[in-house]
């Protein structure tokens, strides 16, 4: 399958290139996946989606400089390809050129060796489920979380997926490869408690295999747990405090700063960051890293959208900012080389995304950051997006739990949380040592003082 693909990839770029194209690159995809839900011991729902396509950037030369533009096709005959390089090449025609445009040639391609060290290093793994094994592990989980105790009112279903993509690039300068790419997923949400007193909470596991999932009942447990807990929670008065955010909503506060540091961003001056390279903008014991090759990340890659060999890279030092994110157009702009961050879907303008990014642990467990910390607030939920990338200013709703003398005494909600997201990098006060891999983002908990809660 990943060579056919790859041949249609080179098969779109010749064709391109005999249509007039001085420069072309394009993405052959196949996408295969099915996903289940069962409700009370019932099948609720069978999906499948099985799509594939093929997508096109190509250049052309105008007096005014190069011009390019880009589509898609899920016809992928022969005569549909032809007929999307003829759509393509007429698109590109009367496109405004572009000076600063950066045709895909001489990107910094991983070399012949490293594509055999890399297959070598991460052979292709089948997802391993089937509909019925999946079905199997949705029924254990929602019962797990059914059975963990009788205030358990309600299920809104267990939800299992599982699939494969293939993907190939190839580029007029030569340079074509693929990939494959299998995951699996399980998740579970239910309700607590019954009438005006209901609460309802989630978990989940993902994993490139099912057979790294978590254990079916562990995530309904954890599901029921969490709706558990939350219940008879209520209003806080006002507050300045120091806000614990717990991993799976301390993942927001990395995706914040990967945004503010897209070089893209940066560029339209769309960033809060914009003039904080090379600054202290973290406490000096915060490290974040993005490493395109992590056993436990579901980011792996060799090469970026546009081909470029992906390195790890250390993105805060010692709370230092030490560059943006960035595609070759972001890297050109900005006087600086591309760091093979460059996302990019069948059509559309190249994005920047990270790889796997993680936060490096503290030496404290969350229980001892509460005990260290005396009073403040344990975010287990966030609500709404009342960020501006712009300004970094940063007001969302939140649940979890009020802590008083380093105890958790009461879960709370209907409360926001605000700062800005300068002063909340900048007054992060502990990161415990319980890092969670979630998905392609790893973080523990991030305790940030100095936040303003507004409550009743």
């Amino acid at each position: 399958m990943s060579t056919h693909l790859k041949d249609m990839a080179n098969q779109l770029v010749h064709l391109a290139k005999q249509s007039g194209a001085s420069h072309a690159d394009a993405l052959s995809l196949v996408d295969a996946g099915e996903s289940i839900q069962v409700r009370h011991a019932k099948l609720e729902s069978v999906e499948r989606e099985d799509s594939r396509g093929v997508g096109l950037r190509a250049f052309v030369e105008t007096p005014q400089g190069l011009a390019f533009a880009s589509a898609s096709s899920s016809d992928v005959s022969e005569q549909g390809l032809k007929s999307l390089v003829k759509q393509v090449i007429s698109m590109a025609k009367i496109s405004e050129p572009d000076p600063d445009a950066v045709p895909p040639e001489g990107a910094n391609h991983p070399t012949f060796e490293d594509m055999q060290a890399w297959a070598c290093k991460h052979p292709h793994q089948a997802h391993g489920w089937n509909l019925e094994a999946a079905k199997e592990a949705a029924l254990i989980c929602e019962q797990a979380g059914l059975d963990y105790s009788d205030r358990i009112s309600n299920s809104e279903g267990a939800h299992a997926s599982f699939g494969e993509t293939s993907i190939a690039y190839a580029a007029s300068d030569g340079f074509a490869a693929d990939y494959q790419r299998a995951s699996s997923s399980l998740s579970l949400s239910v309700i607590a408690g019954e009438g005006e007193c209901m609460q309802r909470d989630y978990a989940y596991t993902r994993s490139r295999q099912a057979c790294d999932l978590r254990p079916a009942n562990e995530v309904g447990v954890e599901a029921a747990e969490r709706s558990l807990r939350m219940l008879g929670a209520s209003g806080l008065s006002s507050r300045t405090s120091t806000v614990i955010f717990e991993p799976r909503v301390a993942t927001s506060i990395l995706g914040h700063l990967a945004s503010a540091i897209n070089g893209r961003s940066v560029l339209q001056k769309n960033s809060f960051l914009s003039d904080a390279l090379n600054e202290s903008i973290f406490p000096d014991f915060v490290h974040i890293h993005d490493d395109p090759d992590h056993p436990d990340g579901m980011g792996n890659r060799l090469f970026d959208g546009e081909g470029t060999r992906c390195q790890a890279r250390t993105i805060i030092e010692s709370g230092r900012l030490t560059g943006f994110l960035t595609d070759r157009y972001a890297a050109k702009r900005l006087h600086t080389s591309s760091t093979g961050h460059a996302r990019r879907g069948l059509t559309g303008d190249i994005g920047i995304g990270t790889s796997n990014m993680m936060l490096s642990a503290g030496e404290m467990s969350q229980e001892e950051m509460l005990h260290d910390m005396g009073d403040g607030i344990l975010v287990t939920e966030l609500m709404g997006f009342g960020v501006n990338g712009v300004t970094g200013d940063y007001s969302r709703g939140a649940a979890g739990f009020l802590i008083e003398g380093g105890k958790l005494v009461r879960p709370v909600q209907g409360i926001t949380i605000a700062s800005n997201l300068k002063d909340m990098f900048a007054n992060i006060a502990y990161l415990g040592n319980d890092v969670r891999w979630f998905g392609s983002v790893a973080t523990p908990s991030i305790a940030i003082k100095n936040m303003m809660v507004a409550g009743d």
